[in-house]
């Protein structure tokens, strides 16, 4: 799960453009070869590192006995319900969750200031900072789903580790073969595509907190139906959107969809009739 959060995370706008600007800078600011690929590496070993001390930190606030609580407490499957919800609304463009920009302009300038493995992972960490607003929803609920199934304490650590090699890895290999740099896609539209399809599936799961709630609470809010026809609701909307049917702020104004799209939109469709 969290090296296909991690993979989904780089698709992003916050983490995409960012790639091939700071394996340039490594690959220019040294005229050793080896140097600029090892200062790469380096950059990718801090993203880990940075990552998993999030999941660390998780794990130590959390032993296995909380984490099995949280599974069936009814109250924090509303937060958890209400947390979603707001992560796909910033998909959607609603607005912006972002960190406080002075913690950004701060690790930035140290990273100037100063030289070698701190510098660097000051970089990791500006990196992290800037790149919130859209990794922020999707660790935000792959920590959610770790942390309420009931499993290992270790889980979002682990969880945490395979995000954090998913989304170094490209620093990595495109510092070690820089050529493939010009293949890789371009940054586009398409970005913003991923995003709005994560806040559908966002909410899809999100209605899987609220049924643990209402069964607790004897609502009948979410019964079977009711639980089906919102997910029905959700996935024909999905497809809906990338059929290019309906459109959202951020959307470029394209007329052609491409073939991934179009298959992925297919998908969804299919699910939603499939349910019905």
């Amino acid at each position: 799960m969290g090296m296909l959060g991690g993979l989904i995370a780089l698709a992003t706008p916050c983490v995409w453009p960012v790639i091939p600007m700071t394996v340039s800078f490594f690959l220019h600011r040294s005229e050793d070869k080896r140097r600029a690929v090892s200062d790469a590496l380096l950059y990718g070993a801090a993203i880990v590192v940075i990552y998993v001390g999030l999941g660390l930190l998780i794990t130590s606030l959390f032993g296995t006995n909380a984490l099995n609580d949280l599974s069936t407490n009814a109250v924090v499957n509303i937060f958890f319900f209400l947390l979603l919800v707001v992560f796909a609304a910033s998909f959607l463009g609603g607005f912006e969750l972002t960190l406080p920009s002075s913690w950004s302009t701060k690790t930035d300038a140290l990273a100037n200031r100063t030289t070698g493995v701190l510098s660097i992972f000051l970089m990791a960490a500006t990196l992290a900072i800037v790149s919130f607003s859209c990794t922020g929803p999707i660790i935000g609920f792959l920590l959610v789903e770790l942390s309420a199934d009931g499993g290992s304490a270790a889980a979002p650590a682990v969880g945490m580790s395979g995000f954090a090699v998913a989304l170094a890895l490209p620093f990595t290999l495109f510092a070690l073969f820089p050529a493939w740099l010009k293949k890789a896609p371009k940054s586009g539209g398409w970005m913003n595509i991923v995003k709005v399809t994560l806040c559908f599936v966002e909410l899809a799961f999100a209605l899987k907190f609220l049924s643990v709630a209402d069964l607790a609470y004897g609502w009948h809010l979410l019964d079977r139906e009711t639980f089906l026809a919102l997910w029905i609701a959700i996935f024909a909307l999905l497809a809906a959107y990338l059929f290019g049917w309906i459109r959202f702020p951020h959307d470029d104004d394209e007329r052609h969809i491409g073939v991934t799209r179009f298959l992925v939109g297919l998908c969804s469709l299919a699910f939603s009739i499939y349910m019905v």
